[in-house]
């Protein structure tokens, strides 16, 4: 790893001010100003090389390491995470800062920039003894749903004054799901229960591999219907009567329910929430049941969850990650997919303004 340079906050305003300072010194006349632009330039050279130094003794002589009891949580829920230094080779006598990590996650649909070093935020590692390792914990932001990112924690050497940084060390990254707290709604079970679905789902949880061949109970010769599978076709009933029969089964495969989640604009952040919520028990109920949930948004997001022993992380994984809002033309194509009328979850006041099709949906008011 390159040792790379980084100029901090601080050093950008005495870079600023040291030809500023010299300049206005000698157009005026003052000696003051020249004898700070000289000072600032005196720290700017220390720093640079001091920086430069510090960081060539504690190369390669650090090792972060981060762990997290569980990566899935719900909203509000109390979770920190462990970072762990260890030095080695004399790297334990170099002072050196890691960034803060309150200050370092990213909610994944709203990913900024990264930050410039700031030893204001960042936190000192002790000096260490060769091997040593030294430990602290910081909170997690649960406040809010979300997928949040911790992209990798930077060690940096910083010289006296805090003009110059240089990156000695970067840790693994870490990742954290927030879904929300499930906010049960009464719904008839044949409405959890959906729709006879089709074959071709990707299903995101699968129980296990597809079983093409499973057609059901056999149930008799019925005449030919236009996209009836040809491997059905019954020949000897041809042979006898020149018709064209197929043998029928009945379903017994699993389940579709369709579900729309109304995270439109109209219904304001703290109406997409609560509609997520109720989205979110929803779809574990009919998991639980044995359906296949195809969750969609007015966003434009859509995923399908089989049953299985970690469909229910899964689905929830799923509303973590939804980003609310979408528009009216959104809100069409979230649902342009579907064969039949999916159960759409909104408000009271979304209600008033479905679009198209969703309009003559099922619908369930979120709480």
């Amino acid at each position: 790893m390159k040792r790379r340079l980084s100029v901090t906050a601080r050093g950008w305003v005495a870079l600023v001010l040291t030809p500023v300072s010299a300049v206005a010194g000698l157009a005026v006349g003052a000696e003051e100003l020249i004898l700070l632009a000289i000072g600032l330039a005196t720290l700017l050279l220390g720093g640079l090389l001091q920086s430069a130094v510090r960081a060539r003794r504690a190369q390669s002589n650090w090792r972060i390491s981060m762990a997290l009891p569980v990566s899935d949580v719900e909203v509000g829920s109390a979770l920190a995470l462990v970072v762990s230094v260890t030095t080695a080779q004399g790297g334990g006598a170099v002072p050196v800062w890691i960034e803060d990590p309150i200050w370092c996650w990213e909610r994944v649909q709203r990913r900024g920039k990264r930050v410039r070093p700031n030893p204001a935020l960042a936190l000192r590692i002790p000096l260490l003894r060769d091997g040593a390792v030294t430990t602290f914990e910081s909170a997690v932001p649960t406040e809010g749903r979300g997928v949040y990112v911790q992209r990798g924690l930077r060690l940096w050497c910083f010289d006296t004054v805090g003009l110059f940084s240089r990156l000695v060390g970067t840790g693994p990254s870490a990742t954290v799901s927030v879904y929300p707290v499930p906010t049960p709604v009464s719904l008839p079970e044949h409405v959890l229960l959906g729709e006879p679905g089709n074959e071709d789902h990707q299903l995101l949880a699968p129980e296990g591999p597809k079983r093409r061949d499973n057609l059901g109970d056999f149930s008799g010769i019925r005449p030919y219907v236009p996209g009836d599978r040809l491997r059905l076709l019954y020949w000897p009933a041809l042979a006898r009567t020149g018709e064209l029969m197929v043998r029928d089964f009945e379903d017994t495969g699993p389940r579709h329910m369709y579900l729309h989640a109304d995270v439109r604009w109209q219904v304001g952040l703290s109406g997409s929430e609560r509609i997520l919520a109720t989205a979110a028990a929803v779809g574990l109920d009919a998991l639980a049941l044995g359906s296949i949930v195809e969750l969609s948004t007015s966003s434009g997001e859509r995923i399908a969850i089989g049953p299985g022993p970690h469909a229910a992380i899964s689905f929830l994984r799923a509303i973590a990650a939804v980003d609310a809002f979408g528009g009216p033309a959104a809100a069409e194509r979230g649902v342009s997919h579907l064969s039949t009328s999916p159960l759409v979850i909104t408000t009271a006041e979304g209600a008033t303004s479905l679009p198209g099709a969703l309009g003559l949906a099922h619908i369930a008011l979120a709480p």
